[in-house]
């Protein structure tokens, strides 16, 4: 197909809008991404570089449009191939070998909209970010992970856990599971006032400031939902994290395909579910924070079969 051209970081900021208009501002697939050329723009010669280093590192600096893909996407039942899906193994091996240094530039947390994040966010989005087989997913998971979590640490319920919740929302999906103290942090104040098993609410913007003002090993367990591809210092937020865990505690990670394209950074933008994956786990490792392990889960093994959003949990539990 014959490209349209590629454009800049501020040149495609239009098309990302004109994308987002056509989707009724709702979050896109990964998938659909698909529809783009990618290209690194660098001088330095990496045809040397190991393939998982080159694919960590791979920035979406400039972007060539197929003249296809916009009516693709403006058709209401149109939905891209599905991506290829990580294997049992592929999940089981995903954290078995590390770099020495960092695979990650600061140009890796650019996002094609740069501007303030609570301009974004001041608008209440009271939706749900996934499909509702994802949502009953990620609430049965939410609450076995608990239970699991209640009784490794020898409590006799999940009320006897403290629970903190970032880039908190209207709901938790946590289903059964009540923890005696839910705290959340988010952007906005309404949809945190909407959700009903928050004992805590705290407005923070985690961009602008990773650090959060709460006590050192606090919480039993510390959740990130569907919001991880929109930090831009993802490990230092992981190690504020695990500091803030007890021993034992878990920091428990879930995302899906479906983002916001705009506010997504760059290392997240056109990759596989594996990448993500493999991504969140070395957001964990890097932060230098005192971790027993890390296991990666797929929330919906059967998801090529059904059709619907995929959805994968990355689990780190502190020494």
């Amino acid at each position: 197909q014959q490209s349209i051209g590629v454009t800049t970081m501020a040149g495609v900021r239009p098309a990302a809008i004109v994308s987002m208009v056509l989707l009724h501002c709702r979050p896109i697939e990964c998938a659909s991404i698909a529809r783009f050329r990618v290209f690194r723009q660098s001088a330095q010669h990496r045809s040397d570089m190991p393939n998982n280093l080159l694919r960590r590192r791979w920035f979406l600096q400039g972007v060539a449009v197929s003249p296809t893909w916009l009516p693709f996407r403006s058709q209401s039942n149109a939905k891209p191939p599905p991506p290829p899906h990580p294997s049992r193994d592929e999940l089981a091996g995903a954290f078995e070998e590390w770099e020495d240094m960092v695979p990650f530039e600061n140009e890796d947390f650019r996002r094609f909209d740069e501007s303030n994040d609570k301009l974004f966010y001041d608008e209440p989005k009271l939706v749900e970010h996934i499909d509702k087989a994802g949502v009953s997913a990620l609430t049965r998971f939410h609450e076995t992970e608990l239970q699991n979590i209640a009784q490794g640490l020898g409590k006799s319920s999940t009320q006897d856990l403290d629970v903190l919740d970032l880039c908190s929302s209207w709901v938790s999906h946590l289903g059964s599971a009540r923890p005696r103290k839910v705290v959340g942090l988010g952007m906005n104040m309404e949809e945190l006032q909407a959700n009903p098993v928050l004992t805590e609410r705290i407005v923070a913007d985690l961009n602008a400031s990773p650090k959060l003002d709460l006590p050192d090993s606090s919480f039993d367990a510390v959740l990130c939902q569907l919001s991880i591809d929109y930090l831009i210092k993802p490990i230092d937020v992981a190690a504020e994290a695990f500091r803030v865990l007890r021993p034992g505690g878990v920091f428990v990670v879930t995302f899906s395909n479906r983002l916001f394209f705009q506010k997504a950074v760059a290392v997240w933008t056109g990759k596989s579910d594996l990448d993500h994956i493999e991504t969140v786990g070395a957001f964990m490792h890097y932060s230098d924070a005192p971790i027993k392990s890390i296991h990666a889960f797929d929330l919906i093994p059967n998801v090529i079969k059904t059709g619907g959003d995929p959805l994968y949990a990355v689990v780190g539990t502190k020494s």
